[in-house]
């Protein structure tokens, strides 16, 4: 999976699913946790009020994560924090906040030509307010000839030049964002919990709004848990450089258009049960809907020479403004004496034609009383939406809607891993991960053009990925 420059309020997700940004519903606390924690500080029964009436206990959760694909492509650094409160009749306070820093060379979605090739990006408007201080990522600096109608003067743009047989890539992305969210759950009546939740994320392009709320009813002497979960999402998309036309010329110039929205609802509906005294299970559906901007401004798709297969333009892609997504979850945890297995399954069908299935294992060992390690693997495979092409055919009609982004197209993904943990003490406990990512998909699909045949249009992909935490529980 290659992290780009778009849409980076997903950059987290990105991150913390590696296999293929996909977000599996947590498995939620049995209700009556909060409650079964003592209200006292210690055995002297003195109560604690720290953090005000009620609030027995505290959790401090902190974490930093470093992902690095392999051949200078992108990386990422990124530090979480989190502190959530909690009171013995089950009251609970959560807030956290994360910062991302992206930077590193990205494909911008054209093939591979065993001639060399020019991109240009804009750069600099006509009264921006952006200002250039020298080329950066390989790329040179160029005057813009007057846009008829908009600019009287010359304007500056971008130009990098990617060389004969190498995948086109933009080496000047970089970026950061910076968001907060908040949560609040409480037994409310005869609900044994009900939430609120909502979050801010902001980058240099995108800003995101969230909201959600959620209740969840214990039944069979708490051994049965339902709950149902409403979100929702607000996202404003606003590219250096402005909104291409979809399927028009990439060009440098300054788009008149500057923002677009996206909106996104839905609901996850789950079912928690205790099996046995050593197992515990899990199903959820989660339908999704999407409506507004979902394209990448920064990507584009080549159209190539019908014969000889070498590229002749470069067109900003164009995906449905409208998608709708299912996904079944089933989560297992099992007590199995000396280790504790994790065994997911989840399948995901959307509006798009992208249809997936993952399967996921982590299972956790003991070492003593003062250590654990968690081995862990995961596997991921979808198909393509029915929108993707690696090229477009000059001398064809366009079609309505194209993209080339991989991560639309039909791989594989395998990630390996292992954490392993240090317990401190009864309330605070460190842990070290390392995971490594590989992807692979068509790299010579049937029916090639020319020099396409030579060429490898879906190239395999591999990333490293480090986590370091610490938890605290504090009184």
């Amino acid at each position: 999976m290659q992290l780009k420059k778009r849409r980076r309020g997903n950059v987290r997700k990105s991150l913390a699913r590696i296999s293929a940004g996909l977000l599996a519903a947590a498995l939620p606390p049995l209700a009556g946790q909060a409650a079964a924690q003592s209200y006292y500080d210690d055995a002297s029964g003195t109560r604690n009020n720290n953090f005000g009436p009620g609030f027995t206990y505290s959790q401090l959760d902190a974490a930093l994560l470093v992902y690095q694909e392999a051949g200078g492509r992108v990386g990422a650094i990124e530090p979480t924090a989190n502190l959530s409160m909690h009171a013995a009749d089950g009251r609970q306070l959560s807030i956290g906040g994360v910062a991302d820093s992206v930077s590193g060379a990205t494909p911008n979605g054209a093939v591979p030509s065993n001639l060399p090739q020019n991109f240009v990006t804009p750069i600099k408007a006509q009264g921006s307010s952006a200002s250039v201080t020298s080329a950066s990522g390989g790329s040179t600096i160029i005057k813009l000839p007057p846009t008829p109608g908009q600019l009287a003067t010359a304007a500056l743009g971008r130009q990098y030049t990617v060389p004969a047989n190498t995948l086109p890539m933009d080496k000047g992305f970089h970026d950061h964002r910076a968001a907060l969210n908040g949560a609040w759950a409480q037994p409310l009546g005869g609900i044994t919990e009900i939430g609120v939740g909502a979050g801010y994320s902001r980058e240099s392009d995108y800003q995101s709004i969230t909201a959600n709320t959620h209740l969840s009813q214990n039944f069979n002497a708490n051994n049965t848990t339902m709950s149902l979960s409403l979100n929702s999402e607000f996202d404003s998309s606003f590219p250096f450089g402005g909104i291409p036309t979809p399927l028009s010329v990439m060009n440098a110039q300054w788009k008149t258009q500057s923002t677009r929205d996206k909106t996104q609802l839905g609901f996850v509906l789950g079912l928690t049960q205790v099996m046995t005294r050593s197992w515990l299970t899990q199903f959820n559906y989660a339908f999704d809907q999407q409506s507004g901007y979902q394209n990448d401004p920064y990507r584009i798709v080549s159209v190539v020479d019908p014969a000889s297969g070498v590229p002749t333009q470069s067109l900003y892609e164009n995906r449905p403004q409208s998608r709708q997504s299912n996904s079944f979850y089933w989560d297992n945890k099992l007590d199995l004496g000396p280790t504790v297995t994790d065994l997911s399954l989840r399948y995901f069908t959307d509006s798009w034609g992208i249809k997936s299935v993952t399967a996921d294992l982590a299972e956790r060992l003991n070492l003593g009383s003062a250590f654990y390690v968690e081995p862990s693997a995961r596997y991921y495979h979808q198909s393509a939406a029915n929108f993707f092409h690696s090229y477009l055919v000059g001398g064809q009609a366009l079609p309505a809607y194209a993209t080339s982004d991989s991560r639309l197209g039909s791989f594989t993904g395998t990630t390996f891993g292992a954490k392993l943990g240090w317990i401190v003490s009864k309330r605070s406990e460190f842990y070290v991960k390392g995971e490594y990512y590989a992807q692979s998909g068509n790299s010579h699909p049937a029916g090639a053009i020319g020099q396409l045949k030579q060429q490898d249009l879906f190239p395999k992909t591999s990333a490293a990925i480090a986590f370091i935490g610490y938890s605290w529980d504090f009184h």
